[in-house]
């Protein structure tokens, strides 16, 4: 499918004038996402339609044009969901990333706030469209009762992780009340940050949702707290911190052959057994 995919974005394309050859495969997860190389351009396709790709594509031009620390749309094709061979493909601006790519956590916590006022400035526009953070953990949690899903998860880590979730969102859901939740990305994990000029910029918007900002911040490095301007509620960043690792064990797990994802799931299993420790 990966193959297929990455042509049906060639031909979309081609018919805009674009002269490609040896397109290079960069990820293949929920979205696969492809270089069109030689061209400046990023496709990413999905074989099925999803509301969220036409969102994304709205929030990160308006993002962009409020100066937020985005990678925006690619202007050589237009901003538009489009279609071919049963895929929808959108197109991005291509960014080759550096050998080193480790961004201190100053420079994060500063392009987060950036980004954070761009949200606040199109948010009136939004928060009507956009699912709370709450709606991935419902996912999440539907992950973890499907031991078919995680075969190779054992049941009695399936289980913690189960316990460890419920506890965790019931103290999310106490801690952090709706009217206090703005518009975030949702997920801005370092493979959600590149480095364009030597500065952060982040991607994937299709994660944008209403939440705490903290939430956000428990996806990036603990070195990034300290340098970000607004005084985190200490006690909430730390249940998301564990809830972010929750997940990610989850989402891990259920994928857990391809590429490094085993290496996470692991690493990620054995901090939340720390965390059900601390919690019980």
């Amino acid at each position: 499918m990966r193959l297929r995919a990455i042509e049906a974005a060639v031909r979309v394309a081609e018919d805009f004038g674009l002269r490609l050859h040896e397109p290079v495969l960069l990820r293949s997860t929920n979205n696969i996402v492809a270089w069109l190389r030689p061209a400046p351009i990023v496709a990413k396709v999905r074989p099925e339609s999803h509301a969220g790709f036409r969102r994304e594509l709205w929030v990160a031009s308006e993002l962009s044009a409020r100066g937020g620390p985005v990678v925006p749309p690619a202007y050589e094709v237009p901003a538009i969901v489009h279609s071919h061979d049963g895929f929808e493909i959108t197109f991005w601006r291509y960014c080759p990333q550096p050998s080193d790519s480790d961004i201190p956590g100053a420079r994060i916590a500063a392009a987060m706030q950036r980004l954070h006022a761009a949200y606040a400035a199109i948010s009136s526009e939004l928060r009507a469209d956009l699912p709370s953070y709450m709606t991935e953990l419902e996912f999440v949690s539907n992950v973890l009762c499907d031991a078919e899903r995680l075969s190779e998860l054992r049941d009695v880590d399936r289980h913690l992780l189960r316990d460890t979730f419920d506890r965790l969102r019931i103290r999310l859901q106490t801690l952090s009340p709706d009217e206090t939740h703005m518009v975030i990305h949702g997920s801005p994990h370092p493979y959600n940050v590149l480095t364009v000029d030597g500065e952060p910029r982040f991607i994937d918007f299709e994660t944008t949702c209403i939440g705490p900002w903290e939430w956000d911040l428990a996806h990036t490095a603990p070195d990034t707290e300290p340098h970000y301007a607004g005084v985190a509620n200490a006690q909430l960043l730390r249940l998301c911190r564990d809830m972010v690792s929750v997940k990610t064990a989850a989402w891990c797990w259920a994928d857990v052959n391809r590429g490094d994802l085993r290496y996470h799931a692991e690493v990620h299993l054995a901090r939340v057994k720390e965390i059900f420790a601390e919690y019980r």
